[in-house]
């Protein structure tokens, strides 16, 4: 099983994803562009288990690309949103989502050989990665698959 293109499918279910453009290791820096970079694939965590599995981890980042305005902070925020406040909520839904498949043990499909055991955000919040000199923000989220990778068993 192809694991990255488990993850893009998995992904393609989540509203803030799916309704933006996605790209593999590579976007535009373009508002509400989001990117896929995998960051280590099938990292063992612990050695081999007596029945030959091992437990692995599938690690990636999304990243988000948000036009950014100049707008300073005001004390009522319901009757003046700040663009740029909103479009950090936007990008902490992804997370949001992650924390709640898990919880549902919603998992990608990385196939018979795989028994994936959880999905988590490896932060709370998205990064702030920086602000280009088109106001276009970067952020940043690390996600780590952890599974256990039965192709080797031993014993079924």
């Amino acid at each position: 099983m192809d694991k990255n293109k488990a993850i893009i499918s998995y992904l393609n279910n989540c509203t803030e994803i799916a309704t933006n453009p996605l790209f593999f290791n590579y976007a535009d820096v373009k508002d509400n562009t989001k990117q896929l970079v995998t960051t280590s694939v099938d990292k063992a965590l612990e050695p081999e288990y007596l029945d030959g599995s091992i437990l692995k981890r599938y690690t990636f980042t999304i990243i988000d690309f948000r036009s950014v305005i100049y707008q300073a902070l005001v004390a009522d925020q319901t009757a003046y949103p700040n663009e740029n406040v909103e479009n950090m909520m936007d990008v902490q839904s992804i997370i949001d989502w992650i924390e709640t498949q898990n919880k549902s043990r919603i998992f990608p499909n990385f196939g018979s050989d795989c028994i994936v055991e959880k999905i988590e955000a490896l932060t709370d919040t998205p990064t702030l990665n920086g602000v280009d000199s088109n106001n276009v923000a970067k952020y940043s989220i690390s996600i780590a698959v952890t599974y256990l990778d039965t192709s080797g068993r031993i014993w079924g």
